[in-house]
């Protein structure tokens, strides 16, 4: 596993946005950890929406305030993925998504990516005041449980999304 970093995206990684997305199949969900990203028609807007997120003045409606970060390789800047820091909960992020969404590239999993980007992104949660966080997933994905597993994750329970009707793990992590 390369070194890695998580990074504010920019249009200096458009190209590796792009293709980042192109990597994960259409879901009706998008791609966890990259704030609606999958539904976005270009970097341009994905930035754009993402500047929205910071200040509660431009939040969109059931919104939190939220950092967005790219996971690159120190090497030669690849994202291997993302992860979106949210620094309140709602109802629906208490109940059901926490406080940390994300997702490693396809072709960059099981490499160790994905609990070394947790350990980053709880470092960031802690810079911003957070003592605790929320971090979930699905109760039949292993590798994310892993994930969060490796980072100290205490589960707490398992609770039926109701949207969806997938059963999820919520774990929380001191800071």
């Amino acid at each position: 596993m390369d070194d890695i970093e998580l990074i504010l995206p920019s249009l200096e990684f458009e190209q590796e946005i792009i293709d980042y997305k192109k990597e994960f199949p259409y879901s009706p969900n998008g791609i966890n950890g990259s704030s609606t990203l999958a539904f976005k028609n270009s970097v341009t807007d994905w930035l754009d929406y993402l500047e929205t997120l910071t200040a509660r003045e431009t939040l969109p409606a059931n919104r939190v305030p939220s950092v967005q970060y790219i996971a690159v390789k120190k090497s030669d800047k690849s994202i291997v993925g993302m992860i979106s820091v949210r620094l309140e909960l709602n109802d629906y992020l208490l109940n059901y998504a926490g406080h940390i969404g994300y997702s490693v590239k396809p072709s960059e999993r099981r490499k160790g990516y994905g609990s070394k980007m947790l350990a980053l992104a709880l470092i960031e949660a802690k810079k911003r005041n957070l003592n605790k966080v929320l971090v979930t997933c699905a109760d039949d994905n292993e590798a994310s449980a892993g994930v969060i597993e490796n980072n100290n994750g205490v589960l707490e329970d398992k609770r039926l999304e109701p949207d969806d009707r997938e059963l999820l793990r919520r774990y929380w992590i001191a800071l």
